[in-house]
């Protein structure tokens, strides 16, 4: 031993900050908890980090496609998945982040980690649609839900944006890339069972929504005989994982995300996923369109009926129905008349507390 002492990193609220012990947690929680849950919910983890505690993170699933479950991870597993993170980015002691997800789920305990065990310099946002902060962080994680809202509302800069809990448009990436506030912005593909992310890829322009995922170097991904993603991480202590996402495995590595197996729509006979919908939309789609999704509705003949839905503001001068009408026509020409939606409407669309789209409320 040389007797230098760990670099300890710091945890910050407004103008206050505690260092990222377990003397520290303890007078955050005991100073903070009390005034909002979510300081309660940091408060927590941050503590049960700092004691040692097994097992290292316990948490619950969203349930946007199943029934929330309860799922366990190790010390040893959450530390790799850690590590992974802190290698692939490049984030050393000092790094200036920003939690801005509720540690209610993996995303936001996985950050509260990297910055007890990477030293970070963690700066806590009350977890919201808009979030926002002051000055330029090194590395922020936030959903695309989350992003739109940071970018219309919210304050602050990012050297590195990590988005993940859903789908990228090409409209929210096209206006990150253009606002001068990113420098990179990277998709994740991950879950809960896998502790947060185990692919990624850099989105330098609107073309790369379309290039592949790719595993980090812990990480083996492959396909189960149904064409799900079968995740293999030992140190993470995940063998054999197999998820419900349908992937494409590439000759040249990584694969693509087809979407979930569960929302596949069968329109008399065609299998559809609702992404290969939404993003033919994103092609031509304005701007003053908010959200959208596609799904399947219950039809007497075909089964299952592909529905979009979209929500905005329609100009002044538009005939709402008339442009629903125009639009089919071309999703017809991109997709062909099988995967074309037989209804496109107006209306508003489920979401979680995250921003996720709630397929299973879509009817």
């Amino acid at each position: 031993m040389n007797g230098k002492p760990a670099r300890t990193g710091t945890v910050r609220l407004g103008t206050q900050s505690w260092p990222a012990t377990a003397i520290g947690a303890a007078e955050f929680r005991r100073t903070q908890a009390k005034r909002e849950a979510w300081l309660s919910d940091v408060a927590e983890v941050w503590l049960k980090w700092c004691k040692g505690d097994e097992p290292g993170m316990a948490i619950q699933t969203s349930g946007t496609t199943g029934d929330p479950k309860s799922v366990q991870h190790s010390r040893s597993a959450v530390l790799a998945s850690v590590h992974d993170t802190l290698r692939h980015w490049h984030l050393n002691p000092g790094t200036r982040a920003v939690l801005a997800l509720p540690t209610s789920f993996v995303a936001g305990q996985a950050m509260v980690v990297r910055a007890i065990e990477g030293a970070w310099d963690l700066n806590l946002v009350a977890p919201s649609s808009r979030p926002g902060w002051t000055g330029c962080a090194d590395f922020v994680a936030l959903t695309p839900h989350q992003a739109q809202g940071w970018l219309e509302h919210g304050t602050g800069s990012a050297r590195t944006l990590l988005l993940g809990g859903g789908p990228v448009s090409a409209p929210l990436l096209e206006s990150l890339l253009t606002s001068d506030r990113v420098d990179e912005v990277w998709e994740s593909y991950g879950l809960s069972e896998a502790l947060t992310h185990v692919a990624t890829r850099k989105l330098a322009s609107t073309l790369d929504l379309a290039a592949p995922f790719h595993p980090l170097p812990s990480v083996t991904i492959g396909t189960d005989e149904s064409g799900c993603a079968v995740i293999d991480a030992p140190s993470r202590e995940l063998h054999q994982l197999v998820t419900r996402d349908c992937i494409e495995e590439l000759p040249q590595g990584g694969f693509l995300w087809l979407g979930r197996a569960d929302e596949v729509i069968n329109s008399g006979g065609v299998l559809v996923h609702p992404r290969e919908v939404e993003r033919a939309l994103e092609s031509f789609m304005p701007a003053w369109v908010s959200d959208w999704a596609a799904f399947g509705r219950p039809d007497e003949i075909l089964g299952q009926a592909v529905v979009l839905r979209l929500a905005g503001t329609p100009p002044d001068d538009a005939d709402p129905v008339a442009l629903l009408d125009g639009w089919r026509e071309s999703l017809k020409s991109l997709l062909g008349p099988a995967k074309t939606p037989r209804t496109l409407e107006w209306g508003d669309l489920p979401r979680t507390e995250r921003g996720k789209l709630n397929r299973r409320l879509l009817q």
